[in-house]
C-alpha cells in the first residue's frame, strides 16, 4: 500500500511539476518578446532636390539616455557640455533649430575626440540607409560630405532619442547643403558669443583657442578675444566643409555652434551650476547662385510603421503565478486524498 501510494503520489507531482515549467517556460517566452520589441530602428533618405544621394557613409552613435527630468550623455560622451532644449521636456518638443544644433555640436565632439562609431553605413541607390536594433536611449548620426564631380553634398547631423513606448522604425531627412566650386574666393568667419551672464560675466580679458576643421581633418589654431571683437575670417575657393572646435570650454557654460554654410557662430551658455539653456538663432540665406551656396528644408524625423503591441506584455506573469499555485493547491488535495486510501 504504501508503495502504490508513493507511485501515485509521485506521477501527480511530476504532473503539477510539469505544467508549472510549461507555464514559466511561456513567461519567459513573453519577457523574451518583450525585450526584443523595446529596439527600433532609423532609415535615413538622403535626397537633395531631385538628386538622389548615393555612396554617402553614415556613423551612429548612443550618446546617452533620457531620464525623467534630465538628459544624461554616456559612455565617451559622459562629459560633453553641450547646450540642449528644455531638459524637462522630450526631444520632439524642442524647436528644430535647438535640435539641429545638439546634433551638430556632438557631431564636432564626435570628431575631434575620434570616438569610435557604434555602428557604420552607406546609402544605397535610393539614398537610404538603415540603422536596426537600437535600444532605448539618446543617439547621434552622422555622415560624411561626398563629392560628385564639382559638387560637394554636406550633411547635417540628426540627434534623435529612441524610446520602448514609442518603438518604431523611425524614417530622417537630414537637411542636405549643396556647394560647387567657385571661381572666387569664398568668405568665412567664426565668432564667439555670450549669453545669460550678466550677473556673473567671464572674465572677458581673456582669450580663447578656437580650432579650425577642413573636412573634418585638423587644420590650425586661431585665438579670438575683445582684441579682435571675437571674430576672425578667412577664404577658400574650394568647395569644402569647414567647422569649428572651442578648445576649453569655460566652467559653468555650455556650448552650441551654429552655421549658415560660411558663417560659424560658438555660443557659451552660461549656466551657473544650473539648467540655463538659452539659444541664439543664426539666419540661413538661400544665395540662388549655381555657383554659391544653397539650403534646404530643416531636418525631419518622423516616426513610422510602428510595431504593434497588443495589451500589455506583463499582464501573463500575474496570471502564470496564480496558475501555477492553484496547481500546487491541487496536487496537495491529490495527495491528502491518496493519503486517506
Amino acid at each position: 500500500m504504501t508503495g502504490t501510494s508513493f507511485r501515485k503520489i509521485s506521477r501527480s507531482a511530476a504532473v503539477c511539476f510539469a505544467l508549472v515549467l510549461s507555464l514559466w517556460c511561456m513567461a519567459g517566452t513573453f519577457l523574451f518578446a518583450s525585450a526584443e520589441e523595446t529596439t527600433g530602428s532609423l532609415t535615413l533618405w538622403c535626397v537633395k532636390d531631385n538628386d538622389i544621394v548615393s555612396g554617402m557613409n553614415w556613423h551612429l552613435y548612443r550618446v546617452g539616455a533620457r531620464t525623467d527630468s534630465d538628459y544624461e550623455f554616456g559612455g565617451d560622451f559622459a562629459d560633453c557640455r553641450t547646450t540642449l532644449g528644455d531638459r524637462m521636456q522630450p526631444i520632439d518638443k524642442w524647436d528644430a533649430e535647438t535640435v539641429e544644433a545638439v546634433g551638430e555640436t556632438l557631431k564636432i565632439e564626435s570628431i575631434v575626440r575620434k570616438i569610435p562609431s557604434l555602428a557604420d553605413g552607406t546609402t544605397d541607390d535610393r539614398g537610404c540607409v538603415t540603422f536596426s536594433g537600437l535600444e532605448d536611449g539618446l543617439y547621434l548620426a552622422w555622415g560624411e560630405i561626398l563629392r560628385v564631380g564639382n559638387t560637394t553634398y554636406i550633411p547635417s547631423a540628426l540627434f534623435f532619442e529612441m524610446t520602448g513606448e514609442d518603438t518604431a522604425l523611425l524614417n530622417a531627412y537630414p537637411k542636405i547643403v549643396m556647394k560647387t566650386r567657385s571661381d572666387s574666393d569664398q568668405r568665412y568667419s567664426v565668432r564667439k558669443v555670450w549669453e545669460n551672464d550678466a550677473d556673473e560675466p567671464w572674465n572677458r580679458s581673456v582669450s580663447i583657442t578656437v580650432e579650425r576643421y577642413c573636412n573634418d581633418q585638423y587644420v590650425d589654431e586661431v585665438t579670438l578675444s575683445e582684441e579682435n571683437d571675437w571674430t576672425f575670417s578667412w577664404s577658400d575657393e574650394d568647395a569644402n566643409d569647414w567647422f569649428v572646435h572651442e578648445k576649453i570650454i569655460p566652467e559653468h557654460y555650455t556650448v552650441s555652434y551654429r552655421e549658415n554654410n560660411t558663417q560659424y557662430l560658438i555660443v557659451n551658455t552660461y549656466t551657473g551650476g544650473g539648467n540655463v539653456t538659452t539659444t541664439t538663432a543664426v539666419t540661413t540665406t538661400d544665395t540662388g547662385s549655381s555657383t554659391g551656396t544653397t539650403t534646404v528644408t530643416a531636418v525631419t524625423t518622423v516616426p513610422q510603421n510602428k510595431i504593434v503591441q497588443t495589451g500589455q506584455l506583463w499582464w501573463p506573469v500575474p496570471a502564470l503565478a496564480g496558475g501555477g499555485i492553484l496547481l500546487l493547491g491541487i496536487g496537495a488535495a491529490l495527495r491528502k486524498k491518496e493519503d486517506e486510501e
